[in-house]
């Protein structure tokens, strides 16, 4: 029960070359196929920063209609807006 796991990360950069190649179900064996999943996460995870500021200027606008209407409902939205863009 008391065992503690030492985790290493290792930092490593990749060329824009590198970011889009394939990823595959098993890796480093060419042929167990092609990991569709992990390989569009791989390629899709710079537009991830983007997806963020976008909710929350998204959150910020209805922040602001809150403020105008006086109502509790934009607030809540905004909140969970917050929520998802983790901030």
């Amino acid at each position: 029960m008391g065992e503690s796991f030492d985790v290493v990360t290792k930092c490593m950069s990749f060329t824009l070359n590198e970011q889009f190649m394939e990823k595959f179900v098993d890796p480093g064996n060419h042929n167990s196929g092609i990991d569709l999943l992990r390989t569009y996460l791989w390629r899709c995870q710079f537009l991830l920063p983007f997806v963020s500021l976008g909710l929350m200027c998204f959150g910020a606008l209805i922040g602001l209609c809150a403020c105008i209407c006086r109502s509790l409902y934009p607030t809540i939205a905004t909140g969970i807006l917050h929520l998802l863009a983790e901030s």
